[in-house]
């Protein structure tokens, strides 16, 4: 153990360790944890359940994958398994139901297009995003009770949360006093961006680019991922 780790909050159970790897990573801790929850449900549907007649019945009825879930399929089937089978049993199952009567649809009246091209893109709530949202529920409700505990809150107000996350967090704090320095710490962060991207801006004129500073070069990157949030953190 780092003496950062040792002089950094304490953890109390598994689910306080798994926040607490999350903050040491760096980015948004909250955004870490939703890309492990939906990292680990892709690799569990690919290790177990891909084989499933009754997984694959439900796919795209019950549940299924959103744009981006989809695409990881094949980059998660390869690390997991060293193959594509899996992946292409369930790729080939999401076309097979959301493409299924369509061709019928080909050549009939305005009317009957429209109603079955418009039911075939409702598509059911993505298994990875869901799971990825409980887990980052989990932990905003977790490190809104550690915020009254100093050593958590010392270290919560100089993490890089994501705005979403932080304005989510906040609203589960609602108005705890513990909770306070927190939101001012994390404002006046977004302040302290803002104001180098409007600098930015001011020096980068022909006259004044030699004013131009190392922060403000960096304000830019850094409000993408304060915007944006932490995305994945192992390459999927």
């Amino acid at each position: 153990m780092t003496r950062r780790e040792e002089a950094g909050p304490k953890a109390h159970d598994l689910v306080d360790v798994r926040l607490l790897e999350a903050m040491r990573e760096g980015g948004c801790p909250v955004c870490v944890v939703r890309s492990r929850a939906e990292r680990g449900v892709v690799e569990t549907i690919i290790r177990e359940r891909v084989l499933d007649r009754g997984f694959r019945a439900d796919l795209e009825r019950r549940e299924g994958f959103c744009r981006r879930h989809v695409v990881e399929l094949v980059a998660a089937d390869r690390r997991e398994t060293g193959g594509i089978l899996g992946a292409s049993l369930l790729l080939a199952a999401i076309i097979d139901r959301r493409t299924t009567g369509l061709a019928d649809t080909v050549g009939t009246g305005g009317r009957t297009v429209r109603s079955r091209v418009k039911a075939a893109r409702v598509r059911p709530p993505c298994v990875a995003c869901t799971n990825g949202a409980t887990a980052a529920e989990t932990a905003r409700t977790r490190l809104a009770e550690r915020a009254e505990h100093d050593d958590w809150a010392v270290a919560l107000a100089d993490s890089p949360l994501c705005l979403d996350d932080l304005l989510a967090l906040w609203e589960t704090a609602g108005s705890a006093k513990a909770f306070e320095p927190v939101a001012r710490a994390q404002l006046a962060r977004f302040g302290g961006i803002h104001d180098r991207l409007e600098a930015y801006a001011h020096h980068s004129s022909q006259d004044r680019r030699h004013l131009l500073t190392d922060d403000e070069r960096a304000a830019a990157d850094e409000a993408t991922r304060a915007l944006g949030g932490t995305k994945r953190v192992d390459p999927i």
